[in-house]
């Protein structure tokens, strides 16, 4: 029994969830102190998240880009390139699904839809693949150059609406509305749930197989894990990381350009409030896992939606959601770094 209950609190499952745990206490503990009764805050945060179909919808329409940003990363790190430029790549996917969906002719209809997605995920694993080549080809560090792309992405889309995308006359820093067959349908009537929920779940269930189902994923595994030891078996190591970064970037285009067929409607300077970096830190609290990052996921979208109610019913100030979302990571950084220093990996299989 007790190597049964040291094995279920050593797991990555067990951790994340103490992890979520704390931070909500901590966040009650802060409603507190602002007046804030926090039995009903906690009452309004869960009614505001699962209450109601709207209230689901919310969730799992904040949960979708994330998730997707998340999965992006998580492929590339699993295969040792630490890309950290989801962000940026996310901005490009949303520029490569806005160009088709306001520039081809309307008469194309749906079809515009997967013209659209399909162009922002090419233009994710484009800008994705340059800083692999960078890497490959030049020595540079991935770390850097996918941050400071993340910059470029942005900054090109607040240059692109104010200047070429902006409609004639308008003082609006956003593009023109995407035609109607490229939006992505509402599955529940009276939500926001669009359809790209269930994209996100078949990319998840797809790199799931992927990672632990195919050759390919296992030389990813192995090149992540030890690179010596895939170079000593014949592996294709510069291949398995440009493939890995191809699918990455196009997965993180995947996540603008759902956003903006399924949210937005159009291209809109600031769009994503850091949708790439929240999808970072679900792949990290995800333990590197496709199934794991669906579960946190969910958590990032139930604390936007509840937070939105605390809003609107408590007038609970909006920087509370990044606290409860800050929280978690902050735990299993420390927890990770722990783990790190007496030579236990930072992942494992859960499957």
């Amino acid at each position: 029994m007790a190597d049964l209950m040291k094995r279920i609190t050593g797991s990555n499952a067990f951790l994340v969830l103490m992890s979520f745990a704390v931070s909500m206490i901590i966040g009650l503990f802060i409603l507190a102190s602002l007046g804030v009764e926090p039995v009903e805050a906690l009452r309004v945060m869960i009614k505001g998240a699962f209450g109601s179909r709207m209230a689901i919808g919310d969730t799992l329409a904040f949960m979708t880009p994330r998730l997707l940003a998340a999965l992006a990363a998580l492929i590339a790190i699993r295969c040792g390139f630490y890309n950290l430029g989801a962000e940026g790549q996310l901005q490009l996917g949303a520029i490569g699904a806005v160009l088709p969906a306001t520039l081809l002719p309307p008469e194309l209809g749906v079809l515009l839809m997967p013209i659209s997605i399909v162009s922002g995920a090419l233009f994710g694993a484009f800008w994705g693949l340059i800083p692999v080549l960078l890497k490959l080809w030049r020595g540079a560090n991935e770390i850097i150059v996918t941050l400071m792309m993340n910059f470029i992405g942005i900054y090109l889309v607040k240059y692109l609406v104010q200047g070429p995308l902006q409609p004639h006359g308008s003082d609006f820093n956003m593009s023109a509305k995407i035609a109607d067959g490229a939006i992505l349908p509402v599955l529940v009537n009276g939500t926001r749930l669009h359809a790209g929920v269930l994209l996100a779940l078949v990319v998840a269930v797809a790199l799931w197989a992927l990672l632990y189902h195919s050759t390919f994923g296992i030389r990813l595994r192995v090149a992540g894990l030890s690179p010596k030891t895939a170079r000593l078996q014949g592996m294709p190591l510069s291949r398995l990381i440009v493939s890995s970064m191809l699918i990455s970037g196009g997965v993180a285009g995947m996540a603008g350009a759902v956003e903006v067929l399924g949210v937005q409607y159009r291209l809109i300077d600031g769009f994503s409030s850091s949708l790439g970096f929240d999808g970072l830190a679900i792949a990290l609290l995800g333990s590197l896992e496709p199934l794991g990052a669906v579960i946190v996921a969910i958590y990032f979208g139930a604390i936007s939606s509840g937070t939105v109610a605390l809003q609107s019913t408590l007038s609970i100030p909006a920087a509370l959601a990044l606290i409860m979302t800050g929280l978690p990571i902050i735990f299993l950084a420390c927890i990770h770094g722990y783990r790190f220093l007496k030579g236990r990996p930072l992942w494992s299989s859960t499957l």
